[in-house]
């Protein structure tokens, strides 16, 4: 069992190569994407709900599996606090709708109607600093349907029936009728909004269609084929272009002004240089509280002073899954 189990010491988070990263006070770790989920017929007459590996998962485990499975540039945005202010990441099935959120400290997962206007279920938690990143659960924030949950021990319970979920049907995989949505912050920018759409490959570097988008690999003989329909990705092989597939789906649907304006403001390398006011500090020493740092750190330093005014900002989506009165409360106490 301990084999699927993927203990990630060599992850990081861009720019911190020495720090090694934690998750719920543990050591960074998930669930491969290789490992068996199936439930015995044995299992089944015991009425055990799930294999023996999705009784190792917990909530913390089960989040960092999905995203990173999806891609790691998500998990490394979920897990960089001084970077990116909030992050949401979307399924869209048929008949609903799944959500990873984080705003500043606090993750809201949960599933809501098809359009994203009411929550079905909306489980909160807080990461505590003074307890190194321990995710606690919020009875304050959490609601089924309009009833609020109020006993922390069912936010566990339904938490864990939720990651169990999404780990067991792999909802990282793109489907016919699934498809991904991923928006980020850098700061503050509209309560009523995810925040700007994004590529997690744009993230902290921008296109380079010189190497597979995929597994990174260049070279003068090796062969590079683009997308036919968008031209923002380049792959060496087939199953590089199928393994990202679940990312670029959602991207190569976009209109070309959407995805242009991607492109246009994480050409710096990625979007994190694009407005490094509000990304980074000015002085050097400035110690980070980001609690999944194993060891203390000091936040990013701006390179010289540039002015990175936007002459227009970036579209912000504004059928926003957090358009509910307990969302806004926190995000007006941020700003």
């Amino acid at each position: 069992m301990d084999t699927d189990i993927l203990h990630l010491d060599d992850f990081r988070i861009p720019d911190y190569p020495d720090a090694a990263l934690t998750l719920n006070g543990q050591p960074l770790a998930i669930i491969t994407s290789a490992a068996n989920f199936t439930v015995s017929a044995e299992e089944k007459e015991e009425d055990k709900k799930a294999s023996p590996l999705l009784l190792l998962l917990n909530v913390p485990i089960g989040i960092a599996t999905v995203l990173y499975h999806w891609h790691p540039s998500a998990l490394c945005a979920f897990l960089d606090l001084d970077a990116w202010f909030s992050l949401t990441w979307i399924v869209r099935l048929a008949d609903s709708r799944i959500e990873i959120g984080r705003v500043a400290s606090q993750i809201t997962i949960g599933t809501l109607d098809a359009d994203g206007e009411k929550w079905r279920l909306m489980l909160t938690f807080n990461l505590s600093e003074e307890e190194g990143g321990i995710w606690v659960p919020n009875p304050r924030e959490s609601m089924r349907g309009e009833i609020d949950i109020t006993d922390v021990h069912e936010i566990e319970s339904l938490g864990l029936e939720f990651v169990r979920d999404l780990v067991a049907n792999r909802r990282w995989e793109a489907g016919r009728k699934t498809t991904h949505e991923f928006f980020v912050e850098y700061a503050p920018m509209d309560v009523f909004g995810d925040g700007i759409r994004m590529s997690p490959h744009w993230l902290y570097r921008g296109l380079d269609l010189n190497e597979c988008t995929t597994c990174a690999r260049t070279g003068g003989a090796l062969r590079l084929d683009r997308c036919g329909r968008c031209g923002t990705a380049a792959y060496c092989s087939a199953d590089c272009q199928k393994t990202d597939w679940k990312v670029h789906k959602g991207i190569c649907g976009l209109d070309t002004l959407e995805r242009g304006q991607m492109l246009m403001i994480t050409q710096k390398g990625g979007l994190i240089r694009w407005d490094e006011e509000r990304t980074m500090v000015k002085e050097d020493g400035v110690e980070s509280a980001n609690p999944h740092f194993a060891e203390k750190q000091f936040k990013r330093k701006r390179r010289a002073k540039t002015v990175t005014r936007m002459a227009c900002p970036p579209k912000i989506d504004s059928k926003s899954a957090h358009q509910n009165r307990k969302c806004f409360k926190i995000r007006e106490g941020n700003e």
